[in-house]
């Protein structure tokens, strides 16, 4: 694998699901103004496996803790959002695979 240098990028990365992370995608669930200049966000997905947690997280019925004790059993993958075209100009065609 070839390995791509993002330096002139503006990387946000959660290593994890952790407190830090959850307000973070909260806030995007939540707002429909996304006023940062990142390039790409690299963390755990939230999706319809998650959002049961997340809107009760989001209603006040959990707290971040009890939040994350119920989402990280839940073996979050990463996804990659590009969020800018110049982020975009980074992804390189390798391979395309029959399934």
């Amino acid at each position: 694998m070839k390995k791509v240098n993002l330096e002139n990028l503006k990387v946000l990365k959660f290593e994890y699901a952790n407190e830090e992370w959850l307000k973070y995608i909260s806030k995007n669930r939540t707002s429909k103004i996304f006023d940062e200049d990142l390039d790409i966000v690299i963390g755990a997905v939230a999706n319809d496996t998650t959002m049961p947690v997340l809107n009760l997280y989001l209603n006040g019925i959990y707290d971040e803790k009890e939040a994350l004790k119920r989402l990280l059993p839940q073996k979050l993958k990463d996804q990659y959002a590009f969020k800018t075209e110049k982020a975009l100009e980074k992804l390189k065609f390798v391979e395309l695979m029959q399934v």
